[in-house]
């Protein structure tokens, strides 16, 4: 697959309010004079041929011109934002969290290839064993089901692959250092991160 070219999935970012721990919307945290969403935005603008923003606040995000979309079922977490995505999407789903701002190009494209040559129902990452639902990529076809799942209120995510039968693909040989994988979850997080950068999540 050539970089240069657009994937033929959608991309999604999953834009959530206020984290409990962070006690703040993180996806707005300022990092070098940029949002944590907006350094994952600037990422995948020129990887996927289209973009939404799935979040129940948008006018916090209007001025980054991307198209966005509320939750049909709300307070229902990720698998709700993924639901809706597939709903609207013109394409399979590349789904992410908008506080993993440092996934590497690398694995997008990896994980991307695998799904569309595969016609997997879900195609998500592991690294050094642990399995993360986020990023991934999720069929179209798969939409029926996680209506199911949240109808029911069963809103496990691990649930949800297992369900599905989703493809999980080891990527630590993409990402020694694992940097694809930090996420800031507490102001503490946040303070090391700003003190001596992102290695000092690790």
């Amino acid at each position: 697959m050539l970089l240069s070219s657009k994937l033929s999935l959608t991309g999604v970012i999953l834009a959530g309010g206020k984290s409990k721990r962070m006690k703040t919307n993180k996806c707005l945290i300022s990092l070098n004079n940029e949002t944590l969403i907006e350094i994952l935005l600037s990422k995948i603008r020129e990887i996927f041929e289209e973009i939404y923003i799935v979040t129940n606040d948008p006018e916090l995000y209007f001025h980054m011109g991307i198209p966005m979309l509320g939750d049909i079922y709300k307070f229902k977490g990720p698998m709700a934002g993924i639901h809706v995505a597939l709903k609207n999407s013109k394409y399979d789903v590349f789904v992410f969290a908008c506080d993993m701002p440092f996934i590497k190009n690398s694995i997008v494209y990896s994980i991307s290839e695998r799904h569309l040559k595969r016609l997997n129902s879900a195609t998500v990452t592991s690294y050094s064993g642990k399995i993360y639902p986020l990023p991934g990529v999720y069929s179209k076809k798969t939409f029926d089901e996680i209506e199911r799942l949240i109808l029911q209120d069963k809103l496990s995510m691990t649930k949800l692959l297992n369900d599905i039968g989703a493809e999980i693909v080891e990527v630590a040989n993409l990402d020694k250092e694992g940097l694809s994988f930090i996420n800031i979850n507490t102001e503490e997080d946040l303070e090391n991160l700003r003190k001596g950068g992102i290695k000092c999540l690790d």
